[in-house]
């Protein structure tokens, strides 16, 4: 059995949730008689879901590699790998994008953009990336700045004043 940075991604992940669920019960406890939302709840749950995705990711990697054992190795391997080099730079230039105009476009129209775009670079159809992008950013929105009043930036929609 060859290690793959799959196999190492996997592990990754779950070391460093054990870690947090470790350093996690020294912070301070939540208010009283709510003691579940405490500080520490947001990292633990980000933790175990870190653990769960860490597992998917060592099954995805014990899988594929099992597939090619049995010789079902793609010969267009190359390509494939050049394709996926190809969409994670694309990828970081949409998020270095996103940050700088996230203040001057604001929340809404940042988000909506960015979301569409990348669902649009991963294959989605372009009325799906729209529809998702939308949703995903009005839920977002009412999380956030109505449930929780977090301010989050109006952009060129408040100098319209909407």
């Amino acid at each position: 059995m060859k290690i793959t940075r799959e196999h190492v991604v996997g592990l990754i992940c779950i070391a460093i949730s054990i870690v947090v669920l470790c350093i996690t019960p020294s912070f301070p406890a939540g208010q009283e008689g709510v003691n579940l939302t405490g500080p520490a709840f947001f990292p633990n749950v980000l933790a175990i879901a870190y653990i769960i995705l860490g597992l998917l990711q060592l099954i995805s990697a014990f899988r594929a590699q099992a597939k090619a054992g049995k010789g079902q190795e793609s010969a267009t391997k190359e390509p494939q790998q050049k394709r996926r080099i190809a969409i994670t730079l694309e990828f970081i230039v949409l998020m270095i994008a996103y940050i700088i105009f996230f203040v001057p476009l604001g929340y809404l129209v940042s988000t909506i953009l960015f979301l569409f775009l990348l669902m649009w670079l991963l294959g989605l159809k372009w009325w799906k990336g729209l529809l998702y992008s939308a949703i995903y950013t009005a839920v977002i929105y009412l999380i956030f700045g109505m449930l929780f009043t977090i301010g989050l930036p109006a952009g060129i929609l408040g100098a319209l004043g909407i």
